[in-house]
């Protein structure tokens, strides 16, 4: 029964596919079950209870959630198997059918899992938990969590749910509509991070640029990034994503002033091509976005700007596809997220004509990954001879301990581990195939 206590159960594995925002909801589950005098395993095999926050963005993601299901309970048939997330908002039914899932909990569910323990054994009915999506009217959890990232850097989630209709997102259906975690209740969090020690705190949500909208704030991103900075003991602040439309001068403005703000944005732009933006329904054009990152290189030279693209989108025929190559070649993006169109059933995107067949997505997707390493190439290559702030973190590759600069250059260089969680600053040297390769300055 929902609300009884699990005391044979001192174990728990969670693993997590999706976005930023899925990571950190899994790392405020880890909070939950450690709060509870679970401890946490490494693997699914040593755990009593295995839980996977699944993701339906992609036909793809969905089909890597149900292969982890069965790999879960093929490794540990013992343990209580919970599927929670958005692919159990999407078809729960279908997640309760797969063999060894004990039961399954949706998005507001999965922020109360304890309260949903024990669960049936493997052999017995799954428990399905999905409530109405459209229910949550507010921000319903603004937990911070203690241990994403190691001590170094934390997520902080702000803002659930989105009210855009953009014709190809079936996450509106799966989160709910926008809503915000009030700015006092942030900067509260924030402040207790500060005092935890960790050194850079990363800003998310699902659609981060519309934070403050359901608050009657008409600058609510750029409010929340003023209140942040003056928070004592905070070195970093980053965005997460950020929509397109909410990149406007006065965001980059604030953000280029501050010593605190990190000069990175990460920018689904989807598209370069106005005419298959407008098939997305998305609320900008690619003129306005270009003015934007100008506007920004011209008050500051160490941006780090990233992007998602989508092809194959119905209706972008080759000359399309070619206006978006030849705009991200030109443009100041770092790196880009590349993506095949996949249709989810239920938005309008499944139902538009002139669709892409699969072979030709397969070719635009391996050419916009051409690009991705040119531009990534090219932004390391820009930091050569350069010394630059690095927060290093405790992760190694190889020898080299890893760190990122502020605008989210991938650094390493060859120091202790003492060093993990401290700002250092780094001459850069080499090009490494990650990142650059620098030595710590004495």
């Amino acid at each position: 029964m929902p609300g009884a206590k699990l005391e044979t159960r001192r174990t728990v594995a969670v693993a997590t596919l999706g976005c930023k925002l899925n990571q950190f909801e899994s790392e405020a589950i880890l909070t939950r079950f450690r709060e509870a005098g679970y401890g946490v395993a490494d693997e699914a095999r040593a755990a009593d209870v295995c839980v996977v926050n699944t993701c339906a963005v992609t036909a793809t993601a969905e089909r890597k959630g149900r292969a982890l299901l069965r790999a879960m309970h093929r490794r540990n048939p013992r343990a209580a198997v919970l599927a929670v997330g958005c692919m159990a908002e999407r078809v729960p039914q279908t997640l309760a059918g797969i063999e060894g899932v004990s039961a399954v909990l949706g998005n507001r569910e999965k922020e109360h899992i304890l309260d949903f323990l024990p669960v049936p054994p493997s052999t017995g009915a799954p428990a399905v938990f999905v409530g109405e999506t459209g229910a949550a009217a507010r921000f319903e959890s603004g937990a911070a969590v203690s241990g994403l990232l190691g001590r170094t850097r934390c997520f902080l989630k702000v803002q659930d749910g989105c009210s855009q209709k953009c014709t190809y997102c079936i996450i509106p259906q799966l989160r709910g509509r926008g809503r915000s975690l009030e700015i006092p209740r942030v900067i509260e969090q924030a402040r207790t991070l500060a005092e935890r020690g960790f050194m850079e705190l990363v800003i998310t949500g699902v659609a981060l640029g519309t934070y403050g909208s359901d608050l009657g704030l008409d600058h609510g991103l750029v409010d929340l990034l003023e209140a942040l900075s003056r928070v004592t003991g905070l070195r970093r602040i980053r965005l997460g994503s950020v929509e397109p439309w909410a990149v406007t001068e006065e965001l980059i403005e604030v953000m280029a002033a501050s010593r605190t703000i990190c000069p990175h944005l990460h920018i689904p732009l989807q598209s370069a091509d106005d005419s298959v933006l407008h098939r997305m329904n998305r609320r900008y054009t690619v003129s306005g976005v270009s003015r934007v990152l100008e506007h920004g290189f011209r008050l500051r030279d160490d941006w780090g700007f990233g992007s998602d693209i989508i092809t194959g989108f119905p209706g972008e025929g080759p000359a399309q596809f070619e206006n978006t190559c030849r705009f991200l070649a030109d443009s100041p993006l770092s790196y880009l997220h590349v993506f095949p169109f996949s249709a989810r059933p239920g938005t309008p995107a499944s139902r538009l004509p002139e669709r892409v067949g699969d072979a030709e997505k397969k070719e635009r997707v391996s050419r916009l990954r051409a690009l991705d390493g040119e531009l990534r190439a090219r932004f390391r290559r820009a930091h050569l001879g350069k010394r630059i702030p690095v927060l290093f973190e405790k992760r190694f590759a190889g020898n080299l301990l890893a760190g990122h600069a502020a605008n989210y250059l991938d650094v390493y260089a060859a120091a202790d581990e003492s060093l993990a969680g401290t700002l250092q600053d780094v001459m850069i040297t080499q090009l490494h195939p990650a990142g650059v390769v620098g030595e710590v300055a004495t």
